[in-house]
């Protein structure tokens, strides 16, 4: 019988943040207790700091030294003394048994040194985001300053185990010259049962100022460059110089209503909808995704994603557990998660005629809507999260042997 471990969860980001990394950090932590195990996340002060206003986690959390990882960008001696250090002490203090790190820039980086160079810790790297992918276009990704991608590149193949959420992660590792034997492949998770819930459609519609017989178009995501909104709003325009205006595009997310100029210049202010916030979870319920995103999900009609580029697009797997159909881009990310003409419509991520005549086609097409939603529901059930974090116990125990 498998024996209930100590695990060691450090983080560069976390709650009361609510992106893809914060809440997936704390569903694989809520279902790690679950399982009989104790686990302990590590994050940087500000995030602890915030969490103790008013927040009462199930699972213990602790906090980095103040200023670390900026002292480890700015003096890398210096910074992986001082983190080599800590690491020690926490080891001794709480005994885990795994080290489970979640970015793989600064956090992996500064956890495979101690490993390294200080105690041989079984551990495994997590990469999510722009710790390993790059678009110098839009500015995306640390390892475009050349002093983190040294780094980077030295210290991330010598970890144990480095966990690929997609094919496209996957790809990284392998251009940073990682063995095949230290990559696995562990996706991303969603709640299905809280997503799939039916709520009231109609009085959300109404909260917003939304007819019940607009089409509705949702796509959720802080606005970043890589989102790529501006193609969403061209395509709506589109749709409306077409002669159609029974839509609605709503756009969820932080920094969301900076897009109002735009939708004002493309002439569809009328027809988009920009939500800034979308609710923060009770620290007593801590339910994720909020209920006012999953309203936002059940009210939709479709799911419309233009982002140029995704880790891992985790709400797309959102939309197709709440039941909707996608159209997305053909990017990174995404097209790890959707297949076209299967799980959704997908279309390239310059191309805003191709995304207006996509959304057209769902929006007018019953039977076509019918089938990717039956798709994307089967597909969802693949990224449960008592599934994932039933393979990582299973990593667990083998890197222990």
């Amino acid at each position: 019988m498998t024996r209930p471990l100590t695990v060691a969860l450090p983080t560069s980001t976390f709650l009361p943040g609510l992106g893809g990394v914060e809440v997936g950090l704390h569903n694989i932590a809520l279902r790690l207790q679950k399982r009989g195990h104790r686990p302990v996340v590590i994050a940087q002060t500000p995030h602890v700091e915030a969490l103790r206003s008013g927040w009462s986690l199930p699972y213990e959390v602790i906090a980095f030294p103040p200023k670390a990882f900026g002292l480890l960008r700015r003096m890398p001696v210096l910074g992986f003394a001082v983190l080599d250090a800590w690491f020690e002490w926490a080891y001794r203090k709480y005994d885990f048994d795994i080290w489970h790190c979640t970015m793989g820039w600064p956090t992996g980086v500064a956890l495979i040194h101690y490993a390294r160079r200080w105690r041989a810790v079984p551990h495994l790297v997590r990469c999510a985001g722009e710790d390993i992918q790059r678009q110098p276009a839009i500015g995306y990704g640390a390892r475009l300053d050349p002093a983190v991608d040294a780094l980077v590149r030295h210290w991330l193949p010598q970890a144990d185990k480095l966990v690929a959420i997609t094919p496209s992660v996957l790809e990284e590792y392998r251009a940073l010259g990682v063995a095949e034997d230290r990559i696995i492949e562990i996706p991303n998770g969603v709640d299905l049962e809280r997503l799939s819930q039916t709520g009231n459609r109609m009085a959300t519609r109404r909260s917003h100022g939304i007819a019940e017989t607009d089409f509705v178009f949702l796509a959720v995501g802080r606005n970043h460059p890589k989102k790529n909104y501006r193609l969403l709003l061209q395509a709506g325009a589109l749709m409306k110089a077409a002669g159609t205006t029974d839509f609605r595009i709503v756009i969820a997310g932080l920094g969301a209503s900076a897009l109002q100029a735009e939708a004002e210049q493309l002439g569809i202010a009328a027809e988009t909808l920009l939500v800034e916030q979308i609710g923060s979870p009770q620290a007593d319920q801590l339910l994720l995704p909020s209920d006012p995103l999953v309203q936002l999900y059940q009210m939709s009609d479709a799911f419309a994603f233009p982002s140029l580029m995704e880790t891992f697009g985790i709400v797309l797997v959102e939309a197709m557990a709440a039941g909707l159909p996608i159209i997305t881009t053909d990017a990174p990310g995404c097209r790890d998660i959707i297949r076209h003409g299967q799980d959704g419509l997908m279309v390239s991520p310059s191309d805003p005629a191709g995304l207006a005549t996509a959304m057209t086609q769902v929006k007018m097409d019953p039977a076509l809507r019918q089938h990717l939603t039956g798709q994307a529901r089967s597909r969802a059930e693949a990224f449960s999260w008592d599934s994932v974090v039933e393979r990582y116990e299973s990593l667990y125990y083998q890197l222990l042997k």
